[in-house]
C-alpha cells in the first residue's frame, strides 16, 4: 500500500511555516517599538511646550450690586493663563477702586472695563444708550404690575383712558429697553430709555390721565 503524503506533513511546507510565523513575529515586534517611539516622541513634545504665559487679573472676591463704588476688599488679584481672561482686564486693584458698577458682578466674575462706569456719569446715565432719554416711571403709574421683567428687555407702552373702547387703545411707546429696575425705595420705579417724542406722550398721558400697560416683548422680536 502506498502511503498518501499530504502538504501539512512534507517538510518543506512545515519550513515555510516557520518563517511566515517568525516573518510575523519580527512585524508584531518592529510595530509595537514603533508605537513605543511615537507615544514617547509625543509625550516628550508636549513636555518641551511652554505652558500658557500667567498675567494677573482682578476679580470680584463677594458679589456686586449696581452702582456700588468698589473698594479694595471687594475685589482679589489672581495669576490666570492670559488665554483665559479678556485683553482687556484690569490687572491692578487700584485701576477700579472707587469705581460704581453699570452691571451686577458675581463672586469669582474677572472684572472688565465695560462692568464699570466711566469718568462722566453715574451708572444709569452711561447705561442709556446713544440718542434716548432715560425716562423713571413709577410702578403706580401702570395699570397692571409689569410682567417679570429684566434690564435689557423690549417692552411696549400702551395708553387708553378709563372706559373707552378698545379701539381707542395706542401704543404711546414701542420697543422700549428696560435700563433698571424698580429698588427698595418708597416709590419703586423703572428706568425706561425712550425717544423724545415718546417721552412727551407719556407725559400727556400721565397728565391726562390715561391708564398704562406694559407689554413684554419677546427676545428676538
Amino acid at each position: 500500500m502506498v502511503e498518501k503524503i499530504t502538504p501539512s506533513t512534507t517538510p518543506d511546507w512545515q519550513a515555510a511555516v516557520r518563517r511566515r510565523t517568525r516573518f510575523y513575529v519580527f512585524v508584531a515586534v518592529l510595530l509595537a517599538a514603533l508605537f513605543g517611539f511615537l507615544v514617547f516622541q509625543f509625550f516628550a513634545r508636549q513636555q518641551r511646550i511652554a505652558p500658557g504665559e500667567l498675567t494677573s487679573a482682578v476679580f470680584a472676591d463677594q458679589d456686586i450690586g449696581i452702582g456700588t463704588l468698589i473698594t479694595s476688599d471687594m475685589l482679589d488679584i489672581r495669576d490666570v493663563s492670559s488665554g483665559a481672561v479678556p485683553a482687556s482686564h484690569f490687572s491692578f486693584k487700584e485701576q477700579v477702586v472707587g469705581h460704581l458698577t453699570l452691571y451686577p458682578l458675581v463672586k469669582g466674575e474677572v472684572v472688565l472695563p465695560e462692568k464699570l462706569a466711566g469718568d462722566q456719569g453715574g451708572a444709569v446715565a452711561q447705561r442709556c444708550p446713544a440718542g434716548k432719554w432715560c425716562v423713571s416711571i413709577p410702578l403706580a403709574w401702570f395699570i397692571a404690575a409689569p410682567p417679570d421683567l429684566a434690564e435689557g428687555d423690549r417692552v411696549e407702552i400702551a395708553s387708553a383712558l378709563p372706559g373707552t373702547d378698545l379701539d381707542e387703545v395706542g401704543f404711546i411707546a414701542t420697543r422700549v429697553q428696560v435700563v433698571a429696575l424698580p429698588g427698595d425705595e418708597e416709590s419703586p420705579a423703572y428706568v425706561f430709555a425712550l425717544e423724545d417724542q415718546e417721552a412727551l406722550s407719556l407725559l400727556y398721558a400721565r397728565a391726562n390721565e390715561f391708564q398704562l400697560l406694559v407689554l413684554l416683548r419677546p427676545a428676538g422680536g
